[in-house]
């Protein structure tokens, strides 16, 4: 048994910042820097170091010298790689991002999911609906044939209406190709319970969507819905994109 002094410990983590989107959205601010401003922020800290004469004291007692500028050394830029979709290639932007472009074109190879179950308990009917227009909306520009999915509405958010509802559909289908299940947010048990039946005890390939994701405007939804059409089109065999590798 170990004991811990509270007043001598500190709180780690992130688990509680996720229902404080204010608090997540401050720390991510002070996380996600540029390489300008973590050299600014750096080089201010060396020379508020160097002007204070306590730090200053306390660095000579230990034998140390700090310079006021960091390092520098020679780089090397490497060459952009050029992506491949079926129909054209392009060049990524700076930010080395390409999820508009493979939104907007065919990837290479595509499968179609015309037997698929889709998942949901009744209180998130409303987000089921704009889920699948979404997809029928942005399906077409990525080359992706999406059919009319064979529905379970739960009655409520429990495990074992998953479980249950999930078995069952299986079992009375000879062939499903996808499972896509959306979950109320925050609760990584069901996600759990979900994978590991459609992982270990009944193998198929399976999606799962927390509803936070489907909440906002209809911009966000669709470029939620985009990715999430890439990812099944890969877990069913498609290949998105491709670069070239010389001999």
């Amino acid at each position: 048994l170990v004991l811990l002094v509270p007043e001598l410990t500190f709180l780690t983590g992130l688990s509680d910042l996720r229902k404080n989107s204010r608090m997540l959205k401050d720390v991510m601010w002070e996380m996600v820097q540029s390489p300008q401003q973590h050299y600014q922020r750096l080089t201010s800290l060396l020379r508020r170091i160097r002007d204070t004469p306590e730090a200053s004291r306390e660095l000579e007692r230990w034998g140390l010298v700090l310079d006021t500028d960091i390092y520098r050394t020679q780089g090397h830029i490497l060459p952009v790689e050029r992506i491949n979709l079926r129909h054209r290639s392009f060049l990524p932007a700076e930010d080395t991002g390409w999820h508009r472009e493979v939104a907007k074109e065919a990837p290479i190879t595509t499968v179609s999911f015309n037997s698929w179950l889709l998942v949901y308990p009744k209180r998130l009917q409303h987000l089921a609906k704009d889920l699948l227009g979404a997809m029928r909306s942005s399906s077409g520009a990525m080359g992706i044939q999406v059919g009319q999915p064979m529905v379970q509405e739960l009655r409520d958010d429990r495990i074992e209406s998953y479980v249950r509802s999930i078995q069952s559909s299986l079992g009375s289908q000879d062939k499903m190709q996808m499972l896509l299940c959306i979950i109320p947010s925050g609760r990584d048990d069901i996600y759990g319970a979900i994978k590991k039946l459609c992982c270990v005890q009944t193998p198929v390939p399976s999606q799962v969507i927390n509803a936070q994701s489907l909440m906002g405007h209809p911009g966000k939804i669709r470029s939620v819905v985009q990715k999430v059409l890439l990812q099944i089109n890969c877990k069913l065999g498609g290949q998105l994109w491709g670069v070239d590798i010389p001999l």
